[in-house]
């Protein structure tokens, strides 16, 4: 009654999506990003909800940041305004929602999960809603666009992007010029009803297009073992214990261990494969421990200070072969007029 018809109707819809983070993993999600050097700048949250992630970022880094977020949920939205009147909120979904390339230092987000759901860009991305037609991995390719070089994407995704979308990861290391540093996979039971398995992902932009030194292969997929589950007729059924290998490899970045639903007596989804909680695995203490692992990489990823001098000598010869009285306008087409220019150019 307090909604109206066509709120509550949106508000209904997005109950199959809307599945908070819990405020513990945003907190490691923040030390990581703090590990990494990050400081401030840019922040571009995609699927904001009524903001867990901002609610939990540092002041310190909080007080140097612009704050661009969105909901594509009404109700929730104008809460999102109330609680954060300062950052820029936008209630639509984010694939009606433009930012410009390369302009963003940090995107970080839980993107919308919705099993089918694919949805078309009405901005400048409609190529990335066409090929990635799942909304999650097509969310994931376009925050990582508008990453500038150097800059970082954090994402809470379900396991599929990691599992199954050859695509996806293809795209991020080729077109998408990105590299992944850091994955941790949580355990189904992390998101209360939504009952999944997700991954939190960890990207960062390459500088000049050199890979950085801290990436991680989570192109492959393996086996790690197969198993045979027996329907109520008897007839057997070989299920492969298949993911992605970085995890086969790297357990310790669980918050769990992966198995066929019969073999923990789901009898629900008997033959799907997912992270169970497993005695003996303290996924909190896991998750903070990876999470304090990162490295500052500032000056990472090939931009050492020679390249910082070569850029700026660049700018000084650039701006002595501007004349007086000379119009300037930015990539953004607005008038700018300087007397010197200095910095770090994309």
């Amino acid at each position: 009654e307090l909604l109206g018809e066509e709120a509550y109707d949106i508000a209904q819809l997005s109950r199959n999506s809307s599945f908070y983070t819990p405020i513990p993993v945003v907190d490691n999600i923040w030390d990581a990003v703090r590990r990494l050097g990050f400081k401030g700048g840019n922040i571009l949250e995609g699927s904001a909800g009524i903001g867990n992630m901002l609610q939990q970022m540092p002041e310190d880094i909080s007080s140097k940041s612009s704050i661009h977020a969105v909901e594509l949920e009404q109700a929730t939205g104008n809460i999102l305004k109330l609680l954060y009147p300062d950052a820029k909120v936008e209630i639509q979904g984010f694939q009606d929602t433009k930012v410009a390339n390369g302009s963003i230092d940090l995107a970080i987000t839980n993107v919308p999960f919705v099993p089918g759901l694919h949805v078309n860009d009405t901005t400048g991305d409609k190529d990335l809603s066409k090929k990635f037609k799942d909304i999650h991995d097509y969310c994931i390719a376009k925050n990582i666009r508008k990453l500038r070089q150097g800059g970082i994407g954090v994402f809470i995704t379900t396991k599929s992007s990691l599992d199954n979308s050859d695509k996806l990861r293809s795209w991020i290391t080729g077109e998408g010029q990105t590299d992944v540093i850091g994955a941790f996979r949580l355990n189904k039971n992390t998101f209360g009803g939504a009952d999944a398995t997700s991954d939190i992902i960890i990207v960062r932009k390459r500088v000049n297009g050199v890979k950085s030194p801290n990436a991680i292969d989570v192109s492959d997929v393996s086996t790690e073992r197969s198993v045979t589950y027996y329907d109520k007729d008897g007839n057997a059924r070989p299920i492969s214990i298949r993911y992605n290998k970085y995890f086969i490899d790297h357990p310790e970045d669980m918050g769990g261990k992966m198995y066929a639903g019969f073999e923990r007596k789901d009898t629900y989804r008997p033959t799907s494969v997912a992270l169970f909680a497993e005695n003996g695995i303290d996924q909190q203490k896991e998750l903070e421990r990876w999470a304090n692992g990162f490295e500052d990489m500032s000056l990472k990823d090939g931009m050492s200070e020679n390249v910082l001098d070569e850029q700026l000598n660049d700018i000084h010869e650039t701006a002595g072969n501007i004349k007086e009285g000379a119009m300037v306008l930015n990539e953004k087409g607005e008038f700018i007029g300087f007397d010197c220019i200095i910095g770090n150019p994309p």
